[in-house]
């Protein structure tokens, strides 16, 4: 029996399955309803209400040739990149109504709002206060099983144990040494049989995010969680690139570019460097504790 290939980058054909359709529309309901009720849900960049002008950096980071998914309710704050990592986490991680899961870096995000709809009991922890105070306010006005708090991620604290630990896109924005060392807590906070299902940048070409092989992936981890991979021991790369950093975009902004230089995310020789092709995608990955 082959072994399932869960733990691999993104591809939009993923998301043609019946499955997939199922989530879509759920996730466009769901937007569409807190919408109505004047509910903030952040963007797929960590904040309120995107401004799809097009030299922005969220609308060049989708890179070129970038066309919505068909029937999306709000493409400019929610793309397609998203839809895929919430629906292939929740497809492959087996959530079930009444389970405790921790989402690292989610509050106020589309994916802890979808799990606390289905009747999960959801806690999140953020650095952003406006974040965790907003998605504390609707998960009072929805009735939500939703407890958001101002934690980070190197110092958690918790009595109870969960049956799922998760993380959309988050890690990438941590430093590798941070990211080991909060991947060696995890085991302590779940539960036997509980399950760490994350998504992260692959092959993003900033210095500061280096998730770039199956190895990285492996001694990122895999390794310091001690937790046993679900499904493909092996990360896969799909090979298909959906995303370019807004750094290397023939559009990108000069003062941008700066920033980017500053931050360390790039060297100052590579200002007047471009691409014309995209240059990373989303991964995702599956483990359990046995």
């Amino acid at each position: 029996m082959s072994e399932k290939i869960i733990n691999k980058t993104m591809d939009l054909s993923d998301l043609h399955s019946e499955k997939a359709g199922e989530i879509i529309a759920e996730l466009g309901d769901l937007i569409q309803r807190l919408r109505r009720e004047g509910l903030k849900i952040s963007s797929w960049y960590g904040f309120f209400d995107l401004t799809g002008e097009d030299t922005s950096w969220e609308v060049i980071n989708r890179g070129y040739n970038y066309e919505p998914f068909k029937g999306a309710v709000d493409d400019r704050n929610f793309p397609w990149f998203l839809y895929w990592e919430i629906v292939w986490v929740t497809m492959n991680a087996e959530f079930s109504k009444g389970q405790k899961v921790l989402d690292l870096g989610g509050s106020s995000s589309l994916f802890s709002y979808y799990l606390a709809s289905k009747g999960i009991d959801v806690t999140t922890v953020e650095l952003q206060e406006e974040l965790v105070a907003n998605a504390n306010t609707v998960a009072r006005k929805m009735g939500w099983k939703l407890t958001n708090y101002v934690m980070d991620m190197n110092n958690m604290t918790f009595s109870s144990r969960f049956d799922h630990i998760t993380s959309i896109c988050v890690y990438e924005h941590i430093a590798r040494h941070e990211r080991m060392k909060i991947n060696r807590t995890i085991t302590n906070l779940l539960q036997p049989g509980g399950r760490f299902s994350i998504t992260f940048d692959y092959k993003n070409p900033s210095r500061l995010a280096r998730i770039d092989t199956p190895l990285d992936v492996y001694t990122q981890f895999v390794e310091p969680s001690g937790l046993k991979l679900i499904g493909n021991q092996v990360f896969a790369d799909t090979g298909k690139r959906y995303l370019l950093h807004p750094f290397y975009h023939r559009r990108s902004a000069l003062k941008y570019k700066l920033q980017a230089v500053r931050k360390g995310h790039f060297m100052p020789w590579e200002i007047l460097k471009s691409k014309r092709e995209n240059d990373y995608t989303f991964g995702a990955l599956f483990q359990e504790k046995r």
